[in-house]
């Protein structure tokens, strides 16, 4: 803990994964001993609690794997997905990429919620659109299972949509802290 303060916590902090009381506590200890606690985010998390470099200084990386209702499957599709083609550019190229049966209506809210997409939306317009955006990711995956055929033969290129999103406003700073 003396000499590798952020390594100590990240540890500590994954191995407590489920015990929200204690998290939080230990959240509070590391903001003690001056590291940052960063949200979790598709882009940046892994499945635990893990150090990054911000600008030299070490912080924690909120863990993907500590958010509730998510799924390992979940998490699998997004950190291989992520490692195989790069970070997600928006909210339309991760629903398009990850296809994973436990990618549902309460994984997709609890990672809007604890603030996962915050790189790529804004977490209202998430819930606003979970439904809308589920249903594109399932029409869009059983298009690719189905391996529509092209015209001339051999496997049709799927044409990226998009959807149009209902327009929502910002989620208050309470509801997010509550969140």
């Amino acid at each position: 803990k003396a000499n590798y303060p952020a390594e100590f916590m990240a540890s500590l902090l994954t191995s407590d994964e489920g015990n929200t009381d204690r998290q939080a506590i230990e959240v509070a200890d590391a903001v003690g001993l001056g590291i940052t606690v960063l949200p979790p985010d598709v882009n940046q998390s892994e499945e635990d609690f893990s150090v990054v470099d911000i600008e030299n200084v070490a912080a924690i990386r909120f863990g993907l794997g500590a958010i509730k209702n998510v799924g390992h499957g979940v998490i699998e599709a997004i950190m291989n997905d992520r490692n195989e083609n790069g970070p997600f550019t928006d909210l339309f190229d991760l629903f398009t990429r990850i296809n994973s049966r436990d990618f549902n209506r309460k994984s997709v809210e609890s990672l809007a919620k604890a603030g996962a997409f915050d790189s790529l939306a804004e977490r209202n317009e998430v819930l606003v659109n979970t439904e809308r955006l589920l249903e594109f990711n399932r029409a869009l995956h059983k298009q690719r299972d189905e391996g529509q055929q092209g015209l001339f033969g051999g496997q049709a290129e799927v044409i990226r949509p998009r959807i149009a999103l209902d327009p929502t406003e910002p989620a208050p700073k309470d509801d997010r802290v509550t969140w």
